[in-house]
């Protein structure tokens, strides 16, 4: 008996005893920041946007997250990342970030980039084509106006007037002004693009001519 006891006694403090380690969880590791090489509008119908992020230490499995929304990822690389980003996705307007995670060999545990503040994209007007249409012309003019990030349901506005956009691709669509333009107080007069979506806004001017015909 006083055998047994002094066993118990000896390992009692062992079987109480705890690893050192038990109950701490791995740590998630920081990966480089990244940053963002491009974010258009990819579908005009639907105004889904791509998204573009470099950096370092991607690998297979790689994903960009969305203010906490997971994209669907495609991984071109080491150092770029590319993404959709539904139109659901864009109900919030305000306060979006990018982050980047991975888990790799590197990364056992899983890594996670600093976030990445961004602002969606702008809708812009680069060229008008032509840049000089004729007046009083017995039938409707039509101009080709190319840029980027068009979607649908979008205006064009000349002379103070909204007219139809038919959007053909997200940088170009078509607008058919009236028949029988008169002459502008100005030679060159501003042409624009509204945009509803993914933000409501108005491309910068573009500039289109009304001329006089040759005689």
């Amino acid at each position: 008996m006083a055998t047994l006891l002094g066993l118990l006694c000896a390992c009692g403090t062992g079987l109480q005893s705890s690893p050192q380690d038990a109950g701490e969880a791995p740590q998630e590791e920081t990966l480089p920041p990244v940053t963002l090489e491009e974010i258009t509008v990819t579908n005009h119908e639907n105004g889904a946007l791509t998204v573009r992020v470099r950096g370092e230490n991607f690998s297979e499995g790689s994903l960009i997250v969305m203010t906490r929304r997971t994209l669907a990822t495609q991984v071109v690389s080491s150092t770029e990342l590319r993404a959709t980003i539904p139109p659901a996705f864009l109900e919030e307007r305000e306060h979006l970030y990018l982050e980047a995670l991975t888990t790799s060999a590197q990364y056992p545990h899983g890594a996670r980039s600093p976030r990445l503040g961004f602002n969606l994209p702008a809708p812009e007007l680069t060229s008008v084509e032509p840049a000089s249409v004729r007046m009083g012309s017995p039938d409707p003019t039509t101009v080709f106006l190319y840029g980027k990030n068009f979607v649908k349901n979008s205006t064009v506005t000349f002379r103070g007037v909204l007219y139809p956009f038919h959007v053909v691709s997200p940088t170009s669509g078509v607008v058919n002004l009236p028949a029988r333009l008169t002459l502008g107080d100005d030679e060159f007069e501003p042409i624009r693009v509204s945009v509803p979506a993914p933000i409501s806004a108005d491309t910068n001017s573009g500039l289109l001519r009304v001329s006089v015909p040759f005689p």
